[in-house]
């Protein structure tokens, strides 16, 4: 029981929109406690002004795409930012989803604790000074449904039905981490890996996360070694649970009553301070004093609960449970608010509304769901700049899509008036009680004082510009492929920020299907705000996907785009080819154990090795199945030539050339130091997209951390004679465009132009045939850009 009282509130920290998810944040002044960690969290932490500090624990309804695939993100981000030690539990899923991602998430000053629960229980899974938290896990007999819609609709197909796991993952936890009596400290790898695949994952995380005093992913001598590690994990094959938490605050003793404690011969020292730390005492003329004598009545513990329940079929099991009714009953705590993640059908179901009810009239509801949240703006940072930078060219900067309005109407009906809300970013005080209160005002688009740029910049430099360049360009000659679009979705490094996502690109062949080059985490999210209701169909069309390199910023949003394929309705009609490097496609298999990315699958996911469509390697010896996937794939598109170039980066890495029946041709570089492979292999490309993670002053910066400089990135262009070339990747640290001269002097003395250059922005939608003109507005975009200072984003060390 704590005995100096402090403030806590619970927050809304993000809702269901076009690119977030639920998450809920609980703080205190000296600790924070995160309740989901969907994609964009970090990023959203970022937007938000939330800090990167003071985080105790992480605490996950399940493990799907929509509720945990910002974890290895955040944890990055966050053991990069200092933190020490943290504690992450959840359902069964949660140490593979981790041990699955153990080739690109080691972070050795971080001792991560990681916790599941597949039974219920009420002893606590977290307790410390501020937070007790229960867990009430409710098994999920299908597939993992979500927060939308499940009826099927023209764009999205049933949900696939999942039979239960009979396998020995399929025990209670308890049983199965004692199975043969192996631990993590006693058995040989070899036994462990297959007898007690969950002794074998805790391990692994165990190496991921050892802290300062654990033992290291890469060390010798001592246990498996990291090539042992990085074989593949036994099959997770346990059954699903969508997990509620109640979480209960301090309970504060009153106060101590010296005037009291004098009257009845309590003397100073020893004894008056036991009696404050809930102790009785006997005075020497054999009286006993109790603590409820001297000491005030202690206030009810406030508490809260979290509750996820995504389908209908879930709704009786969890009304029925034990836990739940016994938590929610008990004496000396005050319950003040829920967090319903529940879809519109569950809401609206009688039996759930009926136990709404008997929670009594004073309870606050927060609803998130697709049906009632309104689709605003959550970057507004990034979003007002491109509004801005629209008004230079409105086709070339696109603003992202967003829907203010929701369809919360039929809360009301509950007949629970005002106590029923929307999730929209509220603050909810628990010490002192506080009902729901708005933040900001989610849904009012877009906020141009988030913008970089100054309006004033934007009216003396971007007026008329647009129209002055189209009339002194020439007239264009019509060339092939100048209607091939490219649409940036992430043009920042290493960490998501306000104004750029991580990795990502889209390429359109009108006739032909689309490209993604690199899906960092974000990228689904990225897509729906460019596309907005043509969301599907640009899905739908996307028939290959290159990943650079393992790296979480390249490719951590595929399995979520992926996720989402699977739901279109009816199915794709061919499938999507994916091209990677070995240990990507390897996480994918792995995660694939948990949610179906459809691998395998006629019209699923084909897999194509970056290895063996090396330009240097010759193809003829491979296999029937790889030849087949790639001429199809090439085919489809209607590709000449399709390959991959290895780059020189700190991890395995490929660049990849794409050269088109039509004549154009596209290179991609991926992240790399200057690469002579790489010019050879895209020789002559039409465009070129090159990485120009730093400024031109940081070149040995560059080198160490195995990227390349603006200059550097415009050497390549010039060396392979590329035509257009397309900067990408920029570091956090330098939000300003960079400063292009319009000659280069390369490793001769001999002076040669340029190709047209132009800059990336997220959401930029730029064609092959728009370079001319857009390189010309460069010298407005540095004049706008100029007075903006560096440093703007939090400096968080590198994760590539």
């Amino acid at each position: 029981m704590a005995s100096t009282p402090q403030p806590w509130m619970a927050r809304v920290t993000s809702s269901c929109s076009s690119d977030t998810n639920p998450t809920f944040l609980i703080t205190f002044p000296d600790a924070k406690y995160l309740f989901n960690c969907p994609e964009n969290t970090t990023r959203n932490v970022l937007q938000r002004g939330f800090g990167l500090n003071k985080y105790r624990a992480i605490f996950l309804s399940r493990i799907t795409t929509r509720t945990s695939l910002g974890l290895p993100g955040f944890l990055m981000t966050l053991a990069d930012s200092g933190t020490k030690t943290l504690k992450v539990h959840g359902p069964p899923g949660l140490s593979h989803f981790l041990a699955s991602s153990r080739h690109f998430l080691n972070r050795e000053t971080l001792r991560l604790e990681a916790s599941e629960t597949d039974v219920e229980d009420l002893d606590p899974v977290f307790k410390d000074e501020n937070l007790t938290v229960y867990a009430i896990p409710i098994p999920l007999e299908g597939e993992q449904s979500d927060l939308k819609e499940q009826t099927p609709s023209p764009e999205r197909s049933p949900s696939l039905k999942r039979s239960r796991s009979m396998s020995p993952e399929g025990a209670p936890l308890a049983k199965r981490l004692s199975r043969d009596g192996d631990t993590a400290q006693g058995s040989s790898s070899s036994k462990m890996k297959w007898t007690n695949p969950v002794a074998w994952r805790k391990l692994i995380v165990d190496r991921m996360f050892p802290g300062e005093s654990g033992t290291k992913f890469h060390a010798q001598n001592s246990g498996p070694s990291a090539w042992e590690l990085k074989q593949r994990l036994p099959r997770w094959s346990h059954r699903h649970f969508a997990t509620s938490y109640f979480v209960v605050g301090p309970e504060y003793r009153g106060k101590f009553n010296a005037t009291l404690a004098e009257s009845l011969g309590v003397p100073r020292g020893p004894l008056r301070a036991k009696l404050a730390r809930g102790e009785s005492i006997t005075l020497p003329d054999g009286k006993v004093i109790t603590p409820e004598m001297i000491i005030g009545e202690s206030s009810s513990a406030a508490a809260l609960l979290v509750i996820d329940c995504p389908s209908v079929g879930a709704i009786s099991s969890l009304l029925a449970s034990p836990t739940l009714s016994k938590l929610v009953s008990r004496e000396r705590q005050l319950l003040h608010c829920v967090f319903h993640m529940a879809p519109d059908y569950v809401m609206r179901d009688p039996s759930y509304i009926k136990w709404m009810k008997s929670l009594g009239k004073d309870i606050h509801h927060i609803v998130a769901n697709d049906s009632v949240c309104s689709d605003g703006i959550t970057f507004s940072s990034s979003a007002a700049m491109q509004e801005k930078l629209s008004e230079l060219d409105e086709e070339l900067f696109r603003i992202p899509h967003f829907n203010d309005s929701s369809q919360e109407g039929y809360l009301q009906d509950l007949g629970m008036g005002d106590r029923v809300l929307a999730a929209k970013q509220q603050v909810i005080g628990m010490r002192p009680l506080v009902p729901p209160c708005d933040s900001y005002t989610e849904g009012t688009n877009i906020d141009p004082q988030d913008s970089l740029l100054p309006q004033s910049s934007i009216q003396s430099v971007f007026s008329g510009v647009k129209e002055k360049i189209l009339s002194e360009l020439p007239s264009p000659i019509p060339s092939r492929g100048d209607d091939v679009s490219i649409s940036l979705l992430g043009t920042g490094s290493a960490v998501p920020g306000k104004y750029r996502n991580v990795s990502g690109a889209l390429v359109q062949i009108p006739g032909f299907g689309n490209i993604l080059l690199d899906c960092g985490e974000g990228t689904y999210g990225q897509l729906r705000r460019h596309f907005g209701p043509q969301i599907d169909t640009v899905l739908r069309e996307i028939k290959l996907v290159f990943l650079s390199h393992i790296h979480a910023d390249h490719h951590l949003g595929i399995s979520q785009l992926l996720v989402e394929r699977c739901k279109l309705f009816p199915p794709p009609e061919y499938p999507i080819t994916l091209i990677g490097p070995f240990y990507s496609r390897l996480y994918l298999s792995e995660y694939a154990d948990i949610e179906s990315l459809g691998i395998k699958t006629i019209n699923g996911v084909h897999f194509l090795s970056a290895e063996d469509l090396e330009h240097r390697r010759p193809l003829k010896h491979d296999t029937t199945d790889i030849i087949l996937t790639y001429n199809s794939v090439k085919l489809r598109l209607g590709l000449a030539d399709l390959r991959t170039a290895a780059v020189d980066h700190r991890t395995t890495a490929f660049g990849i050339v794409l050269r088109h029946v039509d004549g154009w041709s596209i290179t991609y570089s991926g992240d790399t130091r200057p690469c002579q492979n790489l010019v050879d292999a895209g020789m002559d490309s039409t465009l070129l997209i090159h990485e120009a993670t730093m400024s031109d002053e940081q070149e040995v910066m560059a080198k160490d951390k195995g990227h390349s400089t603006i200059g550097q990135a415009v050497d390549i262009a010039c060396r392979m004679k590329a035509k257009k070339l397309l900067l990408t990747h920029f570091s956090t640290r330098y939000p300003k465009i960079p400063v292009l001269g319009r000659t280069f002097t390369g490793q001769g003395e001999e002076a040669v132009t340029l190709p047209e250059i132009f800059v990336g922005f997220d959401h930029l939608h730029i064609r092959l045939g728009d370079f001319s003109r857009a390189e010309r507005y460069i010298p407005n975009l540095e004049n706008a850009f100029s007075e903006i200072k560096e440093d703007i984003e939090p400096k968080v060390d590198s994760l590539v």
